[in-house]
C-alpha cells in the first residue's frame, strides 16, 4: 500500500468526490432523460434521494467512532459507489435506474461529511488549515460540471456515467493510501463515553448550532432549486447564468483559500452573523433586479453565506472532544445541511409558481430570526 501525506490524501478525496458531484447533481437528471425516465419521474426520484442522504447521514456516520474506522467506511461506501455506477452501463429499466439512483443518493449521502471529518480530526491533529484543503473541492466541483458539458457535445449523454466511472476509480484507488500522519484516536477515544444524538439534540447550544446553521445554509434551497429558472423567465441567456453561478463558486474558493487570514481573529458568532448578514442582502438583491451586473456583484454574496457559514460550523465542530466528533459531524450534515435544506427547498418548490422573484424575499424573511437565534447562543470562541 503506498502512502500520502494526510493534507494530501484528504485533498485528492475531495478533488474526486467533488469532482464526481460536479458532474451528477446537474447532469444525472438529464442522463435518466436520455435513458427514457420522465422528468416528474426524475422529480419524484431527486426528492426521495434528498431525503436519503438526510437518512444515510444519521444511521451510518453515528456508528464511525474511530480514525481508522472512517477510513474504512470512506474507502467502502467508494467501492460501492463505484460498483453501482458501473453496473449502470449493464441494467436498463426504470426498476434499476430508480433503484440505483436512489442507492446511489444513499452511499454517496454520507461522503461528504467523512470527508469533513477526516478534515476535523486533522485540525486538531496537525492543526490543518481545513478552508485551503476545501477550496479544492469546490474548484473540482466546477470542472466537473465544465468537463462533462464538453463532452456531452461530443461523445452524447453517455459520456455523463463513463465519466462518473472514471473518477470513482482515481477517488477510491487513492483512498486505499495510507495517511501520513494516521489519524490518532485522542483522548482514549474508544473507551470514551459517546453520547446519542437525541441527547445531544436536547442541549440547547448544540440545538442553537443547527438552527442557526441550518437556517443559513437552508435559505440557498430557493437559490439551488429556483435560481436559474427564475432568472431565465426574467431573459436573462443561459450564458450569463451560468456565470453568475460559478462567481459564487469562486467567491467560496477566495473565501476558504484566504480563511485564516480573514477570520483567524473572528469568533465562531461573529462569522455566522457575518453569513447571516451576507445571506439577507443577497436574497433581498436577487429578488429585487434582473441587472445582471448587480446580480454579479452579489453572487460574490455565497463566499459569506457558504463558505464563511460553513468554515464556522467546522471551526465549532473541531473544539469538540474527539470521540464525539462524529456525532457533532453526523448532526450538521443530517441535520443543518440535510433536513432543514430540503424543508426550505420543499417551501420554496411550494411557493415559487405564486411568489416567483419573491420566492427570494422570503428566505430573506425566513433568515429575520436567526439574529435572536444568535444573540441567545451560548458558545465559545
Amino acid at each position: 500500500m503506498f502512502t500520502l501525506s494526510a493534507k494530501t490524501w484528504l485533498t485528492t478525496y475531495f478533488i474526486n468526490f467533488y469532482f464526481i458531484w460536479g458532474v451528477f447533481l446537474p447532469f444525472w437528471g438529464i442522463w435518466l432523460t436520455g435513458q427514457g425516465v420522465t422528468t416528474e419521474q426524475v422529480g419524484v426520484l431527486f426528492s426521495i434521494g434528498l431525503v436519503l442522504r438526510f437518512v444515510s447521514s444519521l444511521t451510518v456516520l453515528p456508528r464511525v467512532s474511530t480514525g481508522s474506522g472512517t477510513l474504512k467506511v470512506i474507502r467502502s461506501l467508494g467501492f460501492i459507489t463505484l460498483l453501482s455506477f458501473a453496473s449502470l452501463f449493464y441494467l436498463q429499466g426504470y426498476v434499476w435506474l430508480a433503484s440505483l439512483t436512489l442507492f446511489i443518493n444513499f452511499v454517496m449521502g454520507p461522503m461528504m461529511p467523512l470527508g469533513d471529518i477526516v478534515g476535523s480530526r486533522l485540525v486538531k491533529q496537525v492543526s490543518l488549515d481545513y478552508g485551503k484543503v476545501r477550496l479544492w473541492g469546490s474548484a473540482s466541483f466546477i470542472a466537473g460540471s465544465t468537463t462533462i458539458g464538453w463532452l456531452i457535445v461530443d461523445f452524447g449523454l453517455q459520456s455523463i456515467l463513463a465519466l462518473i466511472v472514471a473518477t470513482s476509480v482515481v477517488m477510491w484507488g487513492l483512498s486505499l493510501a495510507k495517511l501520513s500522519p494516521q489519524l490518532v484516536d485522542q483522548n482514549n477515544v474508544q473507551s470514551a463515553p459517546k453520547q446519542s444524538l437525541i441527547k445531544l439534540l436536547k442541549k440547547p447550544e448544540v440545538l442553537l448550532f443547527l438552527l442557526i446553521t441550518g437556517m443559513i445554509q437552508g435559505s440557498h434551497g430557493a437559490y439551488y432549486a429556483f435560481s436559474a429558472i427564475y432568472w431565465d423567465s426574467l431573459g436573462i441567456a443561459g450564458n450569463i447564468i451560468a456565470w453568475l453561478w460559478v462567481i459564487a463558486v469562486l467567491a467560496e474558493i477566495l473565501i476558504l483559500r484566504f480563511n485564516v487570514r480573514l477570520f483567524s481573529k473572528w469568533t465562531i458568532k461573529q462569522m455566522l452573523l457575518l453569513g447571516l448578514v451576507g445571506g439577507i442582502l443577497r436574497w433581498s438583491v436577487i429578488a429585487m433586479t434582473d441587472n445582471v451586473y448587480l446580480l454579479a456583484v452579489v453572487q460574490t454574496l455565497h463566499g459569506l453565506t457558504f463558505a464563511v457559514t460553513h468554515l464556522a460550523a467546522i471551526r465549532y465542530i473541531s473544539k469538540q472532544e474527539s470521540s464525539q466528533l462524529v456525532a457533532y459531524q453526523s448532526l450538521y450534515s443530517g441535520v443543518a445541511l440535510g433536513l432543514l435544506m430540503a424543508l426550505f427547498t420543499f417551501i420554496s418548490g411550494m411557493t415559487y409558481d405564486a411568489l416567483q422573484g419573491n420566492l427570494f424575499l422570503l428566505s430573506t424573511l425566513l433568515l429575520l430570526p436567526v439574529f435572536l437565534l444568535i444573540k441567545r447562543w451560548q458558545v465559545i470562541g
